[in-house]
Order: structure tokens, then C-alpha cells, then sequence
């Protein structure tokens, strides 16, 4: 039999085997470009602390290994999002059709498989696993609580104080709930620095398997039709994996508490099970929004489009106002409860200094833009004022938009057909807010950003734009890293010139995603309505 022979009938002709096929090159690929040339346990003492394009000497072969690694993966992430895609015309003949927790289950289980996998490779793009592990040190050593206490108070002879890197200075920005979580990782590793590492990447990759588990199940109690295209489009997206696993950040546990209430909240609509009191499932929503802002604090942005979600069952304004105030404050009690015995004080909470600088943002690229004319105080203070002023009215918008929709008798839609409405008026919302300002407004971009929306884009279907935009902006973010970290070393006068680097950079991270989202799609949701009213 010949190769083409074979290719066609195992490989291209079965879309499970396809799907498979995606898994195992994906893994290999993982395996072979990030994780064996860069395994933990050997750099992980490495000081100061380095990320991939020093570890390859900023070569030639490293940013083409790099740029090879993304690229497949991302390839390959594609191939499989079509196979899983409810309006592939196979989609109701193999397996993905047919059974479909068979192929929910290949999907968590493949996405161990790569997390397992990075979860034994250096963070090659971010130094903040080191952070949590040096400030939790200080805690629980030398009893300084890592709220209001930098690195830079630790004991000079502390062995691992050289890999705070430029944080040393910088107390904590995180919020209390992420800080005992890492305090307990501390103590079962029972202080060791390479087992506290290791415990809290898998800290991570279990919130990361939870986040698609919790995905998946909101998906198929409410838009089963694209339960498993939106179960893979999260699990497999490479930025997802890297951020997630190999850099173990921990916004994938603030994200977790967020589709946890996301998940609670659709308990409510389910039919066909003895349902828990609704007032008792808002409570737990709240809750769980409550560690999900104690875990980081970014979350309080969508905190008030899922408490008037909550109260859009009430029959009047006035029950309505009042189960708002009641939500509101359960939220704000436990927030103010946990941060209490930590708190550091107005003037030394981090949060409040961590738009101070900019960098690889419109922001950055705005003040590089005017410093020459006005000045490089003058540039950020008016540059901040008007993205900040701007995004201000982005999110005044949205919040006017949910309570119009609030007050009308019926928020009925083609999309509810997938979603009901009250759950869709606080994830709608919620998605465009941060979307926005990831893309706009925050002052120094980092990559690990689009964890805080990319999940609430699945929920949206059937309009794709939203996750068509999500994946463009984590493929401009993970190809973006080899221009500014080894391009411009290549090319001193790009390094030398901050704002043409950036008039370079800046645009390429953000204006595919914007144009994206922005583009008009209406006819192609419309036309997946129509097939899905025919359905049913």
C-alpha cells in the first residue's frame, strides 16, 4: 500500500482520527520545542532569572524554532477547532456527533497530556512563578506578609532573593485568597523552592482543567450544539496552554471562580432536575465572584453586569434594587472580611501603583509618540488621562446597554435560542469590557491578559466574531514576543528608537483583533439561527 494510499484512508479520511492526529503532533511539538530544551528542574535556579530569547542567545535557530513552534500549534489548533465546528457537514457522522462526552473527554484528557508537559518546563516568557514563590517565602520565614512587604525585605543572605528580578521592589498586587493559596503550596512542598514551583504549576493546570471542565458543562446544559467547539477552542489554544501551565500565572484561578459562578448561575435555567433555591444559587454566585476578585482583583470590572444579571428574574424595580444592594454587599463583605487582616494600607497597595509605567501598549506607543513635543511627564499623564477617559465611556456603555436591556419585558434574541438571556446579560458585557480594555487600555501589555475574557467568548455563539477576535489577539500576542524580544536586538535602532519599535510592534498586536471583532458578520449568524430554529 502506498504512503498516500495510507494517509488517505487513516489519517484524512475519519475525522477522529484527524482529531487524534492534531493531539499527538501538538503534544510532540510541546514536548520537543518548549519543554525537553528547557526543562525546570535545570534552570530553575538560574539567576537572574532568564526568558527564552536568552536562552537561546537571541539566535537565529531559537527565534525560528519559536516562530515554527507557534505556528504549528497554532495550525494544528485550527484543523481541530474545524473538525469540532457543529457546521463541519461530517459533524453529525463520526464521533464528535455522535458522542460527544466520548469526545469531551478526549479533549480534557489531551489537554492534560500537553499540560503535563509544560508543567516540567521553564516559564520562558514571564518570571511571576518566581515572585509568588519569593513573597510567600517572606511570609512564611520571616513573617513578612506579602501585601505590603516587597522582595527587597527579605534577608540579603535569602538564596532565592536574585530571582525577583525587577519585582523586587514591588509588594504584592494580588489578593489575599491567591496568597494563602500559595502559602499552602509553601508548606506542602514543605519549603523546598523547586517542589513549591512545581506545586504551583500544578495549582495552575488544575484550575486550568477545571476552567475547561466548568466551560464544558456550561456549554452543554445551555448550547449544546457547540459545547465541544468551545470546549477545544479554549483547551487547545497554545496562549491559553503557555500562560496557563508553563508560566503558571494565576489568572487562571481568578478565571476559574469566574466560570464557576458563570457555571452556578446557568443552574438556575436548567430543566429537568430538582433545582436548588434561586435565592441560594445568586448567593453562591456571588461567592464565587468574591474569590475570583480575591484572587485578582481585574474581576471587579464584571462584578456589576452579573448582579444585575442576577436580579433580572425580580418582577419590580424595587425587588430588583433591593436583591442588588442585598448582592452587592454579600460581594463586598467578603472581599472586605479576607483583605482586613492583610490589608497594607492606601499607601502601600500595589494595585494602586501598577499603572505607573507602560509598555508594548497603545499607551506606550502613544507616549513614546508625544514626549519629544510635550515632554515624557507631561506625554503619560495626558496620554493615560484620555485611553482611561476613553475606556470609561467604553464601559459607561455597556453598563447603560445592560440596564435597558434590564427593563425590558422580553431581552428575547436569536442567540438566547443558545443562552438564556439573563445569564447572556452578564457574560456579554463582561466579555466586551475586558476585551477592550486588554486591547486599549491597560498601560503595559502582557500576554496572559486575554485568559480574563477569551473563556466568556465561547459562550457566545452563535456569534463568532467575539472568539474569532480572542484567537487572532493570542496568535498576535505569542508572535509579537520573537519582534520585541529578539527583532529589535537584531536591529539596534529599533531597540534604540522606543517609538519606532513600537509604531512596529504595537499595531501588529492589536489592529487584527480590533478589526476582527469590528468586522460585519450579521449574515452568517443570522443564517446559523435560521438552521438551528429549522432544528428545533
Amino acid at each position: 500500500m502506498s504512503r498516500a494510499s495510507v494517509r488517505n484512508k487513516f489519517i484524512l479520511s475519519s475525522p477522529s482520527t484527524q482529531l487524534v492526529f492534531s493531539a499527538i503532533v501538538s503534544g510532540l511539538v510541546y514536548l520537543v520545542v518548549f519543554a525537553i530544551p528547557f526543562p525546570l528542574i535545570r534552570l530553575y535556579d538560574t539567576i537572574p532569572p532568564v526568558d527564552y530569547t536568552k536562552l537561546t542567545n537571541y539566535s537565529q535557530s531559537g527565534f525560528l524554532a519559536y516562530v515554527f513552534g507557534i505556528s504549528a500549534l497554532f495550525g494544528f489548533y485550527f484543523w481541530a477547532i474545524r473538525l469540532a465546528h457543529p457546521a463541519d457537514p461530517q459533524y453529525r457522522t463520526h464521533w464528535l456527533g455522535r458522542r460527544s462526552t466520548t469526545a469531551a473527554r478526549f479533549i480534557l484528557l489531551s489537554s492534560s497530556f500537553f499540560g503535563l508537559i509544560l508543567v516540567f518546563s521553564y516559564p520562558l516568557t514571564a518570571i511571576d512563578l518566581f515572585i509568588y514563590a519569593i513573597r510567600t517565602r517572606g511570609w512564611a520565614l520571616y513573617d513578612l506578609p506579602p501585601l505590603s512587604t516587597p522582595p527587597e525585605t527579605l534577608p540579603t543572605s535569602d538564596p532565592w532573593l536574585g530571582l525577583a528580578g525587577e519585582w523586587i521592589d514591588a509588594a504584592s498586587p494580588y489578593g489575599p485568597l491567591w496568597e494563602q493559596l500559595s502559602l499552602g503550596a509553601f508548606y506542602l512542598s514543605d519549603g523546598n523552592f523547586l517542589d513549591h514551583l512545581v506545586t504551583l504549576k500544578i495549582i495552575s493546570l488544575l484550575a486550568y482543567l477545571g476552567c475547561g471542565w466548568l466551560i464544558y458543562q456550561t456549554l452543554r446544559d445551555h448550547q449544546p450544539r457547540w459545547a465541544l467547539t468551545g470546549t477545544l477552542a479554549f483547551a487547545w489554544n497554545p496562549l491559553i496552554l503557555f500562560e496557563s501551565v508553563q508560566n503558571a500565572h494565576n489568572d487562571i484561578v481568578m478565571l476559574f471562580f469566574l466560570l464557576a459562578a458563570t457555571w452556578l448561575f446557568g443552574q438556575k435555567f436548567k430543566e429537568g432536575r430538582t433545582q436548588l433555591n434561586p435565592l441560594l444559587i445568586n448567593l453562591l454566585v456571588c461567592c464565587f465572584l468574591a474569590f475570583s476578585v480575591l484572587i485578582k482583583f481585574v474581576t471587579v470590572m464584571v462584578v456589576p453586569f452579573y448582579l444585575l444579571a442576577l436580579v433580572s428574574d425580580q418582577s419590580t424595580w424595587r425587588r430588583r434594587i433591593s436583591m442588588l444592594i442585598l448582592y452587592g454587599l454579600t460581594v463586598v463583605m467578603i472581599i472586605l472580611v479576607s483583605m482586613a487582616p492583610v490589608w497594607p494600607g492606601w499607601e502601600n497597595w500595589a494595585v494602586l501603583t501598577a499603572g505607573s509605567g507602560a509598555g508594548r501598549s497603545l499607551t506606550a506607543l502613544v507616549i513614546l509618540g508625544l514626549r519629544d513635543m510635550i515632554g515624557t511627564n507631561l506625554a503619560f499623564d495626558l496620554t493615560r488621562s484620555v485611553i482611561l477617559g476613553s475606556f470609561a465611556i467604553i464601559y459607561v456603555y455597556y453598563l447603560w446597554q445592560t440596564f435597558v436591556q434590564l427593563q425590558q419585558s422580553s431581552s428575547a434574541s436569536p442567540a438566547s435560542l443558545f443562552m438564556p438571556a439573563s445569564l447572556r446579560l452578564a457574560i456579554s458585557p463582561a466579555f466586551f469590557v475586558l476585551f477592550w480594555y486588554v486591547l486599549t487600555a491597560v498601560p503595559v501589555f502582557h500576554g496572559w491578559y486575554i485568559l480574563w475574557f477569551f473563556p466568556l467568548a465561547v459562550f457566545l455563539f452563535p456569534q463568532q466574531r467575539p472568539l474569532m477576535a480572542s484567537v487572532i489577539f493570542s496568535v498576535t500576542a505569542l508572535l509579537i514576543i520573537p519582534y520585541f524580544e529578539t527583532i529589535r536586538v537584531w536591529y539596534p535602532l529599533l531597540l534604540r528608537n522606543h517609538f519606532l519599535g513600537h509604531l512596529l510592534g504595537v499595531p501588529l498586536l492589536i489592529v487584527p483583533p480590533a478589526l476582527t471583532l469590528l468586522r460585519r458578520t450579521s449574515s452568517t449568524t443570522n443564517s446559523e439561527v435560521s438552521s438551528v430554529k429549522r432544528e428545533t
